[in-house]
C-alpha cells in the first residue's frame, strides 16, 4: 500500500450491509468518518426496496458530511461473487445474486468495490486498529454471523473465488448443531449470535434452568443473552464458554495453516470481554501447539461501532 499522510486520503463513501444492520458514513481526507449514520436492517422488504433504504441511508450521510465522495467502498455479507460484487449474503434473502456493485455505481455515478464484510472489518483494523504492525493478520467478526478475513503485509487475501477467509464455516466438532450452511457442526452454529440464540431456544424448550426463561422465545436473542451471561446466569455462561472454546478452535487451526501473527475479534458478541476472550485464550493455549503459533498475538477490534464503515472504506485505500 502506498503510504499517504494525513490530509490525502480521497473521501469514501462507506457501506457497512450487515444482516442486523446498515451503517453508512463519509470519510474524508484522514481517513476517519465525517458523518456516521446507522440503522435496523428491514426485515419486511423486496431486494429493490432495501437497496433503496441503503441508497436514501448514503444520501443522508453524504448531506451531513458536507462532502462529495470520489469512491465507494462495500463491506457486505457473504457469499459473493468478486471483484463483480454480485452478493447473496446467507442474512439478506432478498439479494440473491444481486448486483450491488453494478446498481450503486448507476445510482451515484461513482467507482465502487464490494467486498465480504469480515474481510473489510480485517482491512480497516489493519490499516487503523488493533491490527497495526502485524506482518499476517486474522481479522473476524463474531456477530448475526461469524466471518473472517486474512491481510498480508497490508493486502487482503482473496483466495480462488474472492470468498478467502470464511471461517465461520470451519469444522470445530464432529456432532455438532447443523449450520445454516448444510454442515454440520461449524463455528458459525457455535458462536454467532443466531446461533448461541437458537441453542438458547433449544435448551429453554427442553426446560433447563435459567433466567432467559422468562423471556418469549423472540426475545432470547445475542443480546439478552451477553446480559444474562454477566449477570451470572448458568446456561448463558455455558453458551458463551462453548462459543469460546469453538473460536479457540477454529483460530487455532488458521493459525497453524496461515502462519499468522496476530488475530483481532469484532463485532457485537466481543464486546463482553473477558467473558469469552478469557476462556477463548485458555482453549487457544490448549490447541495451537506448534512452536510459531503458540504466542499467537489475539486482540480486540479498536475501531469500535465505526469499525464496518472505517473497513468499507479502507477497502479503497488498499488500492492507493
Amino acid at each position: 500500500m502506498r503510504q499517504l499522510s494525513s490530509g490525502q486520503w480521497p473521501s469514501i463513501l462507506g457501506l457497512d450491509v450487515g444482516g442486523t444492520k446498515m451503517a453508512v458514513g463519509v470519510c474524508g481526507p484522514d481517513g476517519k468518518p465525517v458523518s456516521y449514520l446507522r440503522a435496523p436492517t428491514p426485515r419486511n422488504l423486496d431486494g429493490e426496496g432495501l437497496l433503496q433504504f441503503v441508497v436514501d441511508l448514503a444520501r443522508q450521510a453524504i448531506s451531513e458530511s458536507r462532502i462529495t465522495p470520489e469512491h465507494i467502498g462495500v463491506g457486505c455479507g457473504g457469499p459473493m461473487l468478486y471483484p463483480e460484487g454480485i452478493v447473496s449474503p446467507l442474512h439478506i434473502p432478498v439479494w440473491f445474486d444481486f448486483p450491488l456493485r453494478q446498481r450503486l455505481e448507476e445510482i451515484f455515478q461513482l467507482p465502487a468495490v464490494v467486498d465480504n464484510d469480515a474481510k473489510a472489518l480485517a482491512l480497516g483494523e489493519a490499516y487503523f486498529g488493533s491490527g497495526q504492525s502485524a506482518r499476517n493478520l486474522l481479522g473476524m467478526t463474531v456477530s448475526t454471523g461469524v466471518g473472517g478475513g486474512i491481510v498480508t503485509e497490508g493486502k487482503l487475501y482473496h483466495g480462488a473465488s474472492g470468498n478467502a477467509g470464511h471461517i465461520g464455516h470451519v469444522i470445530v466438532s464432529e456432532d455438532g448443531p447443523v449450520c445454516e450452511c448444510g454442515a454440520i457442526g461449524c463455528l458459525t452454529a457455535y458462536a454467532s449470535g443466531t446461533g448461541m440464540a437458537l441453542r438458547a431456544r433449544e435448551a429453554l424448550r427442553e426446560g433447563q434452568p435459567s433466567s432467559l426463561a422468562t423471556l418469549p422465545p423472540e426475545q432470547v436473542t445475542a443480546q439478552s443473552i451477553a446480559q444474562a451471561a454477566q449477570a451470572g446466569d448458568s446456561l448463558a455462561g455455558r453458551l458463551y464458554q462453548d462459543a469460546a472454546t469453538a473460536l479457540g478452535r477454529a483460530i487455532a487451526s488458521a493459525a497453524n495453516l496461515f502462519d499468522l501473527d496476530r488475530v483481532v475479534l469484532g463485532g457485537g458478541l466481543t464486546e463482553v470481554g473477558p467473558l469469552l476472550f478469557d476462556p477463548l485464550r485458555a482453549e487457544l493455549k490448549r490447541r495451537a501447539c506448534l512452536s510459531f503459533s503458540r504466542n499467537l498475538d489475539v486482540r480486540q477490534a479498536a475501531l469500535g461501532r465505526e469499525a464496518g464503515v472505517i473497513g468499507a472504506a479502507s477497502l479503497i485505500y488498499q488500492n492507493l
